[in-house]
């Protein structure tokens, strides 16, 4: 995650909040079943990698007490001018996933949106230490990862480190870390004994809801 920084940073040159198109950016299909069946309104919830804060938008809206962290400082000071445009509260701050600047037991809930394909896989294992230390003894965490076959047409802009992550050394993608998972390395990162349901999308995407 740390490598790759600058990536995450260029993403968000240029982008102005204050003429942006909020409507382009859909929170992820999973969530509103995700705070449907699974949260009460009004707890504190964090998403994980917010990016451009979609998610966060929209958990938000339905009433809860939202957080965000971005490895992004330009992630997070977009967030912030969005939710103060769309007169919505909201804490974001910077960081990372294996080190979330939040003290334990502090949220009831935790939303990761295809966010740890993009770390290392020792990084990935401390980041769900960490997200088991911020949620509270009862929470749960929605947590997604990208089809398998992700990026099966630009392979051959990305050298294979190794651990098995992709390293993008050209093309649009130039800087960015990513690692297909496979279900079984998903179900040893997280434990099967603490997963709660875990289902693939048409399009491949795995949706996990885990403690």
């Amino acid at each position: 995650m740390n490598t790759s920084r600058d990536y995450w940073e260029k993403c968000f040159n240029g982008i102005n909040a204050e003429t942006y198109d909020f409507s382009l950016g859909k929170p992820a299909a999973s969530l509103a079943n995700f705070c449907v069946n699974y949260l009460n309104t009004g707890i504190r919830v964090l998403d994980l990698g917010c990016g451009g804060g979609r998610n966060a938008h929209f958990l938000a809206e339905q009433g809860f007490n939202v957080s965000g962290v971005d490895i992004s400082e330009k992630a997070v000071e977009f967030c912030r001018k969005r939710f103060a445009i769309s007169n919505l509260s909201g804490t974001f701050v910077q960081g990372t996933f294996n080190n979330i600047p939040f003290p334990e037991n502090h949220f009831s809930g935790v939303v990761c949106i295809a966010g740890l394909d993009h770390v290392t896989l020792e990084i990935a294992h401390t980041s769900i230490g960490e997200i088991r230390r911020v949620l509270d003894p009862e929470g749960v965490f929605l947590i997604t990862f990208d089809p398998p076959d992700t990026d099966e047409d630009i392979l051959h802009e990305a050298e294979i480190l190794p651990d098995g992550m992709l390293h993008f050394i050209k093309g649009r993608q130039s800087g960015m870390l990513f690692r297909r998972y496979k279900d079984n390395e998903i179900i040893e990162l997280l434990g099967k004994r603490n997963i709660i349901s875990f289902e693939h999308t048409a399009k491949g995407t795995r949706v996990i809801i885990c403690r």
